[in-house]
């Protein structure tokens, strides 16, 4: 029997980073009240515990889009405080709003590698404010995929 690998905290932070958009669409979208629906086409009475369940996880996923705006504001917080305002404005770019390092490095004139290294330096702060001491339980783990990230490119 293969034992799967547990999923560490930094790498769980960039699965909701590679998804926040969608997740955003997901809670504006997520069909979850017979209202959304035409009732002359489906018998709603048999959908009502579907409906639940889809609320059910529309409702987890506005949380956690609420912990992660949460953890992303403090960060920018952070981020000024240290005087790398700019790391953070790049992280927010590429996952929250979309853009490509390429994208990124012509708008503001830097090498094109430096908005990806920018992302990887805020990543691992961004784990400890959504995870808290469970990253830390992960701490090496974090550091030696970080290491294995910036050997790959």
């Amino acid at each position: 029997m293969k034992m799967e690998k547990a999923t560490t905290a930094i790498e769980q932070t960039m699965v909701y980073l590679e998804n926040y958009r969608e997740l955003k669409r997901y809670v504006k979208e997520a069909v979850s009240e017979s209202e959304q629906i035409d009732t002359r086409e489906y018998n709603i009475s048999a959908e009502k515990a579907y409906l639940k369940s889809i609320r059910e996880c529309r409702a987890e996923t506005v949380i956690l889009l609420e912990h992660i705006d949460r953890a992303m504001r403090s960060l920018e917080v952070d981020a000024i405080a240290e005087g790398e305002g700019y790391k953070y404005d790049v992280l927010k770019a590429v996952y929250i709003n979309g853009k490509t390092y390429a994208d990124i490095a012509r708008e503001i004139g830097c090498g094109k590698n430096s908005p990806k290294k920018w992302c990887r330096a805020m990543i691992p702060k961004l784990t400890i404010k959504l995870f808290g001491a469970k990253a830390l339980e992960n701490y090496e783990n974090c550091i030696e995929i970080e290491n294995n990230l910036n050997k790959t490119g």
